[in-house]
């Protein structure tokens, strides 16, 4: 009786040598273990050891060097399609936009917005009128000169982008079929001219046919983000312009606004087609300034 039982410890000891050594025998100090896939052939998956250190990444610094449109196109497409990094409540329509009207980021007078971008729809601006705000309206397609719409929403004939200039041609579109010249000025020189230097904006609102892309990297690159408490936004990629070469670019300005603070708190991905010959990507974006500190 007892040599049986020693025969059989003996036998299940070795199974278990046996094991521990085609473990080992497949293993490599890389930490890859040879399996096989039901057909036979070899494949290695990569299990790491458990003391190696996990390193972690900042949330908006690409840990990748983004080199290519395609890869930066793909980014900016997940990053108006993911779920919001900012958690609004309530979130409130007024007229063809929304405002976060959480918290600190509520808009109430005294409020200042800056909206460029109108054509023939005046509903936001009217509707922030409306709430008690000095709004400041910015269109060079349309054709009218400044003015007064009331007592709180005032006309300016002057786009937004990355430069100042007094020649700008845009490009042809839906809304511009003939040759024009606009005056445009940066963000900061439109403060200035306004007297609005040492004010902050409740909400900047931007729907400027590709314009913005050379707005997003002077605001980007800048300090005056910091005035800003919300930041509305339509991006435009369409088939022939921008330049597929500039993605990389608007990729890198977009990540350098949320290392400014901005955050995500809608978004309203409209319009794609994923074509070669009918590319385009458009959304309407809503951003809130987390490294805001107030007026």
């Amino acid at each position: 009786m007892a040599f049986a039982m020693k025969t059989v410890v003996a036998a299940f000891v070795g199974v278990l040598l046996f094991a521990v050594f085609v473990l080992y025998s497949t293993r490599d100090q890389t930490g890859y273990t040879a399996e096989k896939h039901p057909s036979g052939i070899s494949n290695q998956v990569f299990k790491p050891p458990p003391q190696l250190p996990v390193q972690r990444l900042s949330n908006y610094k690409d840990p990748l060097k983004i080199t290519e449109w395609w890869q930066a196109s793909s980014l900016l497409k997940w990053d108006w399609e993911k779920p919001p990094e900012y958690k609004c409540n309530p979130i409130v329509r007024k007229g063809n936009w929304h405002i976060c009207m959480d918290g600190n980021y509520g808009v109430k007078p005294p409020c200042l917005v800056y909206s460029f971008g109108i054509w023939n729809d005046w509903s936001f601006d009217d509707a922030m009128g409306a709430l008690g705000c000095e709004v400041h309206s910015f269109d060079p397609s349309i054709g009218l000169k400044s003015f007064n719409r009331s007592a709180n929403v005032h006309f300016h004939d002057i786009g937004i982008s990355g430069t100042d200039s007094d020649t700008f041609v845009p490009t042809k579109d839906i809304y511009v079929k003939t040759k024009q010249i606009w005056k445009i000025r940066r963000l900061e020189t439109i403060m200035q001219m306004l007297g609005h230097t040492n004010r902050h904006i409740d909400v900047l609102k931007i729907d400027v046919e590709t314009s913005e892309w050379p707005t997003a990297k002077d605001l980007a690159e800048s300090g005056v983000l910091s005035k800003v408490k919300q930041f509305a936004v339509e991006w435009h990629l369409f088939p022939t312009y921008p330049s597929k070469d500039k993605y990389v670019e608007f990729y890198t300005s977009v990540q350098g606004m949320k290392e400014k603070g901005l955050r995500t708190f809608r978004a309203d991905f409209h319009n794609r087609n994923y074509g070669e010959k009918n590319w385009i990507m458009q959304a309407d974006v809503n951003y809130v300034n987390i490294l805001y500190k107030g007026n």
